[in-house]
């Protein structure tokens, strides 16, 4: 995975052949720093990381931990692009529960324009 600011603040984690790294989390974590608003956009459905090793998930969960005032703080949202196969109701409920007990809102939209609209949208209501 890795992340594209090209479209800073909306910020896209786009999936790639490699493992996540500690340069993705450094890099997330600049961004929320940087004490500006951002949107988070994933192209990739949280269905796809069930073959996600459980260090990967618990590593992950850490990091969200520790930034969990800054996320609350900088991210107006979180939205995923589905693409053609919706994302299961009880994965939207998981995402959707885990958005508030970070204070990140959750959105599910089926493209890339879709999301930036919608980032947009989140972005306005916070400026």
């Amino acid at each position: 995975m890795q992340i594209d600011k090209s479209r800073y603040p909306l910020v896209f984690l786009r999936e790639t052949a490699l493992p996540q790294t500690e340069k993705l989390e450094a890099e997330l974590e600049a961004i929320l720093t940087d004490g500006l608003p951002f949107v988070l956009i994933s192209d990739h459905p949280p269905h796809d990381e069930d073959n996600e090793p459980p260090e990967a998930k618990k590593a992950r969960a850490l990091f969200f931990k520790r930034n969990k005032a800054l996320f609350l703080r900088n991210c107006a949202g979180a939205i995923v692009i589905e693409g053609a196969k919706a994302t299961p109701m009880p994965l939207r409920v998981t995402a959707q529960a885990f958005g508030k007990a970070f204070g990140v809102p959750f959105h599910f939209v089926p493209d890339e324009g879709a999301a930036m609209e919608l980032g947009n949208r989140l972005l306005m209501k916070v400026r």
